[in-house]
């Protein structure tokens, strides 16, 4: 991540591609993530390799969030949709002399005698995300614009000390439930690189239900949830087919 208190260390906004393209796009392989983690747009260069061999300015980084990621998979902290690996399998020749090839095969991610594809191995934007912000992953960023820097770095006028009341004990305008548990992580995991201009960037229905399911909420209070945090324009078409909830959903 860009250290944006000093001036000098910011990457000129010229020099970063604009990947407002890929916003749509909700899988990616090791290789694609962790180029767009470092701002290097994969259509311009499509793979590690070449980031190394043209000398792009970022290609350390993305190496680095390549071996992250799929040590993250290793771990179980990102789940991949297909998780493909390089084995050592071994073959015979017509005259029945033993051999050994590699082969891609799907494999699973504690299979530590397998190297894990970064070209092949597919992840989901959501899973990615979850993983940067729970670990911390400094990722590269745009900077901000240096009119909005300079501005916030001048030193504000202390404003004059006011005697406050003390508070009262009521009422209290905060309030935890289950419910708003299950709200936080839908806007967390789905909700979060939703593009109000761009629909095709909106979670479907049918995942987020199935998620928060998976996470102990009934059928009732996960569809209440994608109604809440779903815009009004994006509802009629899920409503034609809604079904009545069964007692499985329950």
């Amino acid at each position: 991540m860009l250290d944006f208190d000093d001036l000098e260390d910011f990457t000129p906004l010229e020099r970063l591609p604009n990947l407002d393209h890929w916003k749509a796009v909700m899988e990616f392989s090791v290789e694609q993530a962790a180029l767009l983690s470092a701002m290097i747009d994969p259509f311009d260069c499509e793979n590690l390799i070449l980031a190394k061999r043209q000398n792009h300015a970022r290609w350390k980084k993305a190496h680095g969030h390549a071996l992250g990621i799929v040590s993250a998979i290793r771990q179980g902290l990102i789940s991949p949709v297909v998780c493909m690996g390089y084995v050592e399998e071994e073959v015979s020749d017509w005259n029945g002399n033993p051999s050994l090839e590699r082969n891609l095969r799907v494999v699973r991610p504690t299979q530590r005698e397998a190297e894990i594809s970064m070209a092949d191995t597919i992840i989901t934007r959501a899973s990615l995300l979850a993983w940067i912000t729970t670990a911390n992953v400094q990722v590269t960023r745009p900077p901000r614009p240096v009119e909005k820097q300079l501005v916030e770095r001048m030193p504000k006028a202390s404003a004059p000390i006011v005697q406050q009341p003390p508070p009262l004990a009521l009422p209290n305008y905060s309030h935890k439930s289950e419910g708003l548990e299950f709200v936080e992580e839908a806007i967390k995991h789905f909700w979060s690189t939703y593009d109000e201009e761009d629909p095709s960037t909106a979670p479907r229905r049918d995942e987020i239900i199935e998620y928060l399911k998976g996470r102990g909420a009934s059928g009732r209070e996960s569809e209440a949830v994608d109604l809440i945090l779903r815009p009004k324009n994006m509802r009629t078409a899920h409503l034609k087919n809604r079904k009545v909830p069964t007692r499985a959903d329950k």
